[in-house]
């Protein structure tokens, strides 16, 4: 399976060349973390001045957590997440995907309780666990 291809062009339309150049730097300097690429959307949390969780689907559509994408529709760090899947080659297609299947299964292996816990403590040191599991 080839992973799915981001249109970059696209992307530098909708912003400053600045902007897109400084995408590709933060993907040329690793501070893009593929989180999965499943169902044609690639997550990604993005180390900008602040961790930022950017979603996208092909050609070049998506969104970010970042200040920027909210005031412009697009931003650095979606640039980056698009290049970084982009360069991955099969292996590295594979090693994204095989991450949040290991998860599913060892979660799988878990009981009710441990899961309840497991979520207890992320929603005690996350505020937005817990507003996420409050239903916010």
């Amino acid at each position: 399976m080839t992973p799915p291809r981001f249109n970059l062009e696209a992307l530098r339309e909708r912003m400053s060349e600045g902007s897109f150049a400084n995408g590709l730097d933060l993907a040329q300097d690793g501070a893009v973390e593929l989180v999965a690429v499943e169902d044609e959307v690639a997550s990604a949390h993005v180390r900008g001045g602040d961790l930022y969780v950017v979603e996208l689907r092909p050609p070049a559509d998506g969104t970010c957590t970042c200040p920027g994408f909210e005031k412009f529709g697009a931003c650095k760090h979606q640039v980056a997440t698009a290049a970084a899947v982009n360069a991955l080659d099969t292996a590295g297609l594979q090693k994204v995907q095989s991450r949040m299947a290991r998860l599913r299964d060892g979660l799988a292996l878990e009981s009710r309780e441990a899961l309840i816990e497991r979520l207890i403590d992320l929603a005690r040191r996350r505020p937005e666990v817990l507003a996420a599991l409050e239903g916010g």
